[in-house]
């Protein structure tokens, strides 16, 4: 089993859980003082710890991240981010009315993968120019759609739009790994008024997200599901995985470590899953 498949059953176990579920008795060696939540922490530990571990022992290894390969491991950690904000949601808060003239958060989403077609595409088309041998140039219609990024789509159930946003997502980091650090400077035009580096375009699939998923936290309070405490602790865990599956991404090393962190957050599952019926 995978740290992301472990965390998936973990989260399973524990992201409806009361506050009066945390506060369960729950024992960690010698620590006993914090309830059940303590195991959400120490999975969030776990991860943690096993991040930096695998990193340093890619660098020993001679497997240094790309500056491409650093942008798109902060396009995962807000991916992660997004992930855990909508981990407490149900079908039917996708399409509750918050008020207000505000969006849906299916509405929020699929702005959110437009965009992730379009800033792809720009970047797309600006790889085939350099790598090319061409100079970048602002496309016509016919070139941007005959190039253009499929937008996914967000309806159905809510597990329909989770795989929707994977989809999008996982297109992302395949297409841009191996961007080099010299392309990172390569114009790419979009609708502004003059071009931007390839740099840029890949750090704003991060700030994008980054901001749509505040709006979705204010989507989620004012549809009256303000975040409890397990789906906060949930967020936290997600965020960390984040940077676990970047740094084991593609290389061969740290694997026996990835996997041994699996084993305990799968047991934590367990402990959860035991302690909460």
């Amino acid at each position: 089993m995978t740290p992301t498949q472990a965390v998936e059953r973990l989260v399973a176990a524990s992201v409806r859980l009361s506050d009066a579920d945390l506060d369960r008795p729950y024992v960690w060696h010698d620590y006993d003082g914090d309830g059940l939540r303590f195991s959400l922490l120490t999975a969030h530990h776990l991860l943690r710890e096993t991040t930096a571990t695998c990193a340093a022992a890619r660098l020993a290894a001679g497997e240094p991240f790309s500056e491409g390969q650093r942008i798109l491991a902060q396009v995962h950690e807000a991916y992660r981010d997004l992930s855990g904000a909508l981990a407490g949601t149900t079908d039917a808060d996708l399409d509750r009315d918050p008020g207000a003239g505000q969006w849906t958060l299916r509405a929020v989403l699929a702005h959110g993968l437009g965009a992730d077609s379009a800033f792809l595409t720009a970047i797309v088309l600006a790889l085939d120019a350099v790598r090319a041998g061409r100079l970048s140039e602002r496309s016509t219609k016919e070139k941007w759609e005959s190039r253009e990024v499929p937008v996914e789509d967000p309806s159905g159930s809510r597990g329909d739009v989770l795989n929707a946003l994977f989809r999008s997502h996982t297109a992302i980091l395949l297409a841009l790994d191996t961007v080099s650090d010299a392309e990172l400077d390569t114009p790419s035009f979009f609708w502004e008024s003059e071009p931007y580096p390839i740099r840029f375009r890949m750090h704003r699939f991060e700030e994008h997200w980054r901001q749509h998923t505040i709006q979705l936290d204010k989507t989620l309070a004012a549809i009256g599901h303000p975040p409890t405490e397990a789906e906060r602790l949930v967020r936290n865990i997600y965020n960390a995985l984040a940077g676990l599956e970047s740094v084991t991404s593609g290389v061969a090393v740290g694997g026996d470590l990835a996997a041994g962190c699996a084993r305990s957050v799968v047991e934590l599952a367990h402990q959860v899953e035991s302690a909460a019926r």
